[in-house]
């Protein structure tokens, strides 16, 4: 047997050691799920400027997600939770680009303009978000009903579920989820394999191994 150092609680390295390697994982397996949404919203947000922009967009989406991870972990967090972009954000801020740059109600603003002003914009809206926890606005979620909540996150997964549809099947983006299904002509054999597998990995993955995450698992199945 090896010898043990008298000063060294080994259960506790041992936990240490395991709370490291979940870090890990789980900072990866949150990577892989932040990272491409936060550069499809940037490119979104900056669609509106002109297809020049969409470079900016997508630099501005990987800082964002940089900057997130970093700051998220230094002022604490949830358990069970992940930093990741939002969606309904990206949605307001690519209205309120659009809305700039169609110039309604006014002159329209030039990109560098519209790229100040959604700074300023966020800036704000972070100061808000800061505002509100520092005032415990969070504790008011107690009062909205349940059957609320469960339905705006069940539509939510409902949407995100309907959207990957086309990318599963494969068919043109022109079509309809019902018109892609009555046309089997328009599935592509490639992407039925690639989804499929990506699918049956990452349920089958937690009976396999528990040490790496089944989002991982899954991706590294498709790319195979």
């Amino acid at each position: 047997m090896p010898a043990r150092h008298p000063g060294v609680d080994w259960p506790c390295v041992a936990h240490r050691s395991r709370g490291l390697a979940g870090d890990l994982w789980g900072g990866l397996a949150s990577t892989l799920v932040a990272l491409p949404a936060s550069l499809a919203f940037g490119v979104a947000i900056y669609a509106p400027l002109g297809p020049g922009h969409a470079g900016q967009g997508a630099l501005a989406g990987v800082l964002g997600a940089a900057a997130m991870g970093i700051a998220a972990p230094l002022l604490g967090g949830t358990e069970r939770l992940v930093s990741a972009p939002c969606a309904p954000a990206a949605a307001v801020m690519g209205a309120l680009a659009l809305e700039m740059v169609s110039g309604h109600g006014g002159a329209a603003a030039s990109p560098e303009r519209v790229i100040a002003l959604l700074t300023l914009a966020a800036l704000f809206s972070g100061a808000l978000q800061v505002l509100y926890g520092v005032l415990g606005g969070g504790t008011l979620i107690k009062y909205i009903p349940y059957p609320v909540v469960t339905g705006y996150l069940s539509g939510v997964g409902v949407v995100i579920f309907l959207k990957q549809l086309h990318g599963l099947f494969g068919f043109p983006g022109e079509l309809s989820n019902w018109q892609g299904f009555t046309q089997p002509s328009t599935w592509s054999g490639p992407s039925l394999l690639v989804g499929l597998a990506t699918i049956a990995s990452m349920l089958l993955a937690p009976r396999l191994t528990k040490r790496v995450p089944a989002t991982i698992v899954g991706l590294a199945a498709g790319i195979a």
